[in-house]
């Protein structure tokens, strides 16, 4: 069991919060996958070994999901990294 080590996770934007609202006026934007992905993929290559690594991204609840929406599909999600990781 290890205590210590870092979660990557993405934003998500959720129905009726302040962030929903920001996006619905286009007020910033979220990733696409492949750029989360290429964000990951860069980050665990400066990560030293030795840390756990607890979590590669997150899954909100599609029921109230905005975006996006990509993410709600977990399983293409851990497919694209783990294609992205061995490619490099």
């Amino acid at each position: 069991y290890h205590r210590f080590g870092i979660k990557l996770q993405l934003l998500h934007v959720i129905q009726n919060t302040k962030l929903s609202e920001m996006h619905d006026h286009n007020e910033f934007e979220t990733l696409t996958m492949d750029e989360y992905v290429n964000l990951v993929a860069d980050c665990l290559e400066i990560i030293p070994n030795g840390v756990v690594i607890h979590r590669m991204t997150g899954d909100g609840d599609k029921r109230t999901l905005v975006a996006p929406l990509w993410s709600g599909n977990k399983k293409c999600v851990l497919n694209a990294l783990n294609k992205a990781i061995k490619a490099r």
